[in-house]
């Protein structure tokens, strides 16, 4: 079992990365019967080894009807990230009958496993010849703690797509959905938190800043989707940003890397 303690004096390698439900950005024809690209799930994994990757915030993770993610089930099974945090939010946006949400992958037990659902605004618009309405979108957190009591506070947020719907993160509307955000990440540690998001907005540190919660941000200006700066691994002040990079990959969405050096790693009785 991987300790959070032999990480005191070393970089921890954390991702965010929306997996397009494990279908290709090009479509669906490469697409198996269980629901999902058999080879592009293959290749999630492969990218996770390759980065030694110590824990990952996932979104746009595929699940069966009943909650089950044959792409966590791989990760479980091939790589060292051998516990999951796990959110089915809202129905597939490309098989019928499936699931989509999000997900934590670590290295480290997961304890005080929270799941929450941000204020949905109710976004329509036509898309050809139907309309279509914007998913529930939410977060999910844990914490893990070892045993000399070295803490870190892990989330995965999947914003709404607003920009699908022709409107501004920034507007005034969606200020709830921000207050929501930032209150529920503020109850867990300031100084130990980690949060991997597709925010679906530029500068997600910034807003979350302007509600009293002001968190680093390692992937500043750097483009993830679609010539947009969406994704964003966000750290709290125990940690200094070592270095960042982006992995053009299958899905829509770059694959963001965070090297960062836990400078004050805290400890004591867990408020989370």
């Amino acid at each position: 079992m991987a300790s959070l303690d032999r990480y005191i004096d070393a970089d921890l390698r954390v991702a965010t990365w929306n997996v397009h439900e494990a279908v290709p950005e090009g479509g669906t024809d490469d697409i198996f019967q269980g629901g999902e690209s058999a080879y592009y799930s293959r290749s999630v994994t492969d990218m996770l080894l390759e980065g030694a990757i110590d824990v990952i915030g996932m979104q746009e993770v595929g699940f069966s009807g009943e909650g089950r993610s044959e792409l966590l089930d791989l990760i479980l099974e091939t790589t060292p990230l051998r516990h999951v945090a796990a959110f089915p939010l809202h129905a597939s946006s490309f098989f019928p009958g499936r699931l989509s949400g999000v997900a934590i992958a670590s290295r480290f037990p997961l304890r005080d496993v929270h799941r929450h659902r941000l204020p949905n605004p109710g976004l329509s618009t036509r898309f050809g010849d139907d309309v279509i309405h914007s998913h529930d979108k939410g977060l999910v957190s844990a914490v893990c703690e070892s045993d000399a009591g070295v803490r870190l506070d892990i989330a995965t947020v999947h914003s709404f797509p607003f920009h699908l719907f022709g409107r501004e993160a920034t507007e005034t509307e969606f200020t709830p959905v921000w207050k929501s955000l930032a209150a529920r990440l503020g109850e867990l540690s300031a100084q130990s938190l980690l949060v991997c998001g597709d925010f679906n907005a530029e500068h997600a540190a910034e807003l979350l800043a302007a509600r009293g919660l002001p968190l680093g941000s390692a992937m500043t200006g750097t483009t993830t989707y679609r010539g947009s700066a969406v994704d964003d691994v966000l750290h709290g002040s125990g940690f200094r940003l070592v270095s960042s990079s982006t992995v053009p990959n299958l899905s829509d969405h770059c694959l963001c890397l965070a090297k960062l050096h836990w400078s004050d790693p805290p400890s004591g009785p867990s408020s989370g």
